[in-house]
């Protein structure tokens, strides 16, 4: 941006001494305000991105901190249980091939909703695993 302001001012100041003529000028400096409004998105979007890593990298030391605290849990109790969820959301019953379901997502602090595997999704993640241990080996 410091760079293409200062590119800017040049071209200005040589078209004002007349070693640039007008239309010059306003085709180069079209193209250097096109080129400092994509900078500026970037750097907007960029922005977002560093923030968002920040906060994520904030809840995981929090969550690690948390976790260190309780490195041995015998007993859940409502000071655990308070460390390690913000919240618990029960859904309606649902009645599915003669079965009642009813889902609930626990919201882990700094973390929010973790999707843990069923037993069959494990199974084909160690049988996937092996796979590529096998070849490797092989």
């Amino acid at each position: 941006m410091d760079e293409l302001d200062r590119l800017f001012r040049k071209i200005y100041e040589d078209n004002v001494n007349g070693k640039l003529n007008d239309e010059r000028f306003c085709k180069l400096s079209d193209g250097y305000e096109a080129e400092q409004e994509q900078l500026k998105q970037e750097i907007e979007s960029l922005t977002a991105e560093v923030s968002e890593a920040d906060m994520e990298t904030t809840n995981v030391s929090k969550l690690i901190a948390v976790t260190k605290k309780y490195t041995r849990i015998d007993e859940l109790t409502p000071e655990i249980l308070n460390a390690f969820v913000d919240k618990i959301v029960i859904h309606e019953r649902e009645k599915k091939d003669g079965k009642r379901t009813q889902q609930i997502d626990i919201y882990y602090s700094y973390v929010g909703i973790v999707d843990i595997p069923t037993d069959e999704e494990m199974r084909e993640m160690e049988r996937e695993y092996m796979q590529r241990t096998t070849r490797q080996t092989a």
